[in-house]
């Protein structure tokens, strides 16, 4: 019986912790290339049970009474990459990366919308690298600006990368076009090339502050730092929505709370057939 309150308590425990999750997805439904965060759950290592000091049978000997569950738990998340669809902005330094087929047709811009992101803007941060330089976050979220001083900058006022890793910075005066491969043509020139970063496998990607991700200690690598390569186009004047449907977090939040409550409720049945266990069937009339 004591065994069936720590089940019901574990399920109570995991599905708090899946509704944190849905929620931070649901508060970020319409946060520009804001990526759904998804859980996994996963049961305790069965346990061998074992009948001990009890002695009906030898007492050097123990019996065994088989396979125990212990519960559920949060065995952790995973992002979901998917693409979201383009908005246009008509905002000259509002940038959406679009992956799969390169599409010159504004109007069909949101034509690969299912297809995977793994293509991100890279900009500068002021906390440094463990490993030493400057930490570089890497983000969906094309809404930057341009500085008085030239410097193209995130709506959190950190660089935008080159290909080299340096702070773009253009003529703040000149009419400024930026191509599908992320050129910056300036008066018939390319004056600067923005980073499109892609990574062997994204989903070592840590989460970061400002709806961001950060290298962190799986073995995802940078493999390329061109749109071209990272069979993506950057399109000027759009940008990219959450991937989040509300309709199915919504969904998600019902069947937890569901869950929660039915866990709650055998928490309740098993307390009360302890009570009964403890203090009315031995009891002397």
């Amino acid at each position: 019986m004591v065994k069936g309150l720590y089940t019901a308590y574990t399920g109570m425990i995991n599905e708090q912790n899946r509704m944190d999750i849905e929620t931070h997805n649901l508060a970020n439904a319409n946060s520009t290339g804001f990526k759904e965060e998804r859980s996994v759950s996963q049961s305790f290592r069965d346990l061998l049970g074992l009948k001990i000091k009890d002695y009906s049978d030898a007492p050097w000997t123990s019996r065994r009474l088989g396979l125990m569950n212990p519960g559920v738990k949060l065995a952790g998340s995973y992002t979901n990459f998917e693409q979201g669809g383009l908005e246009s902005t008509g905002n000259d330094f509002d940038l959406a990366l679009n992956n799969g087929i390169p599409t010159t047709d504004s109007a069909n811009v949101n034509d690969n919308m299912g297809a995977g992101g793994n293509a991100f803007f890279a900009t500068s941060y002021g906390t440094e690298d463990p490993e030493g330089g400057a930490l570089i976050k890497y983000t969906r979220d094309g809404t930057f600006t341009l500085t008085q001083d030239g410097y193209l900058v995130t709506s959190e006022g950190n660089n935008v990368l080159d290909v080299n890793n340096n702070p773009i910075q253009i003529d703040p005066i000149q009419d400024t076009t930026i191509l599908q491969d992320g050129s910056i043509v300036q008066g018939g020139n390319v004056v600067a090339t923005i980073q499109v970063a892609r990574f062997d496998n994204p989903q070592f990607l840590q989460r970061y502050q400002d709806n961001s991700f950060i290298i962190g200690d799986g073995p995802s690598q940078v493999v390329s730092v061109t749109a071209a390569e990272a069979n993506a186009t950057v399109n000027q004047g759009f940008l990219e929505r959450s991937n989040i449907s509300v309709v199915d977090e919504m969904v998600n939040i019902i069947n937890i709370q569901r869950n929660y409550e039915a866990n709650s409720k055998s928490l309740q049945s098993e307390d009360s057939t302890l009570d009964i266990a403890v203090n009315q069937l031995g009891k002397l009339s």
